[in-house]
């Protein structure tokens, strides 16, 4: 998430790309969803569940289909145009907007927490998981996922043409400025670090492998609502962007084909507020 300051019309903003959202990543993040749910512990019945940094409302929406348990769901972030999204997607959602690391919330609220790829984007996560902390019950859960660290041939050659557009520093600006840790956080270990400091227990980390079979337009779409694309657009301007859009599509269409076959790995750690810090 983004500081509570970014207005909508801030190329950093996600209000940016709500309308295009669901069409071009929901078939990333609801199979991460998925599978976050089912690494849940046995047993699991949760009543009351906080998704932060909902997006479009992928994850309780999918909570809401797997634990028919669930009665209070709410869903925060900073994005008002997410929100609204993630309304429509789960009408009896409590949306808020609200910053992670300043929880609207009272202490001992929630069975379960989840935050999906959204970790990376907090400067501050030490706080937001402090607060997590907080607003758990006593033995709550917290689940949470981030891309792991991938170099492919596609990502390279994008980001190559970018590089060349915008200049390799400004791309780097544009991870840098909406989700600085992504780096970190890729790296094995490190979410579970951050869970173990926050005084959660880990007791549970796995992955899941995401494949997807996009033609180049799709691959480069996907591309563009990225940080590094919504940059690119900004500086470049709308005509200019579509100039290099369409010579992108040509470069990476003589490299590879129509098809591309581009594959993603997210880590899923789950931690259980410890008996000794309740």
């Amino acid at each position: 998430m983004l500081p509570l300051h970014v207005h909508k019309s801030d190329w950093r903003s996600y209000d940016q790309i709500v309308h295009h959202y669901d069409r071009v990543w929901a078939a990333r993040f609801q199979p991460a969803a998925q599978a976050m749910a089912g690494m849940m512990p046995a047993g699991c019945q949760p009543r009351a569940l906080l998704d932060i940094g909902t997006g479009t409302g992928i994850i309780p929406a999918i909570f809401s289909e797997t634990f028919k348990t669930l009665q209070n769901i709410a869903g925060c972030d900073i994005s008002l145009g997410m929100l609204q999204r993630a309304k429509a997607r789960l009408a009896n959602l409590r949306a808020v907007a609200a910053d992670a690391a300043a929880l609207p919330f009272k202490s001992d609220t929630f069975d379960l927490v989840t935050a999906g790829f959204v970790l990376s984007h907090l400067r501050e996560y030490r706080r937001a998981l402090n607060d997590v902390h907080r607003v758990l019950k006593g033995a709550g859960l917290i689940a949470a996922s981030n891309w792991t660290s991938t170099v492919d041939d596609y990502s390279q050659a994008w980001s190559g043409c970018l590089a060349e557009a915008i200049s390799k520093p400004e791309a780097e600006r544009a991870l840098n400025e909406v989700a600085p840790l992504e780096n970190y956080f890729s790296q094995e270990g490190n979410l579970e670090a951050a869970f173990t400091e926050s005084g959660f227990s880990v007791i549970h980390a796995g992955a899941v492998d995401l494949r997807f079979e996009l033609t180049v337009e799709q691959f480069v779409e996907d591309r563009e609502l990225n940080s590094g694309g919504r940059l690119g657009r900004h500086l470049l301007g709308n005509d200019a962007w579509m100039k290099f859009r369409e010579e992108a599509i040509n470069t990476l269409r003589s490299r590879f084909g129509e098809t591309i076959h581009y594959s993603r790995r997210a880590g899923v750690v789950i931690g259980q507020k410890s008996a000794a810090s309740v």
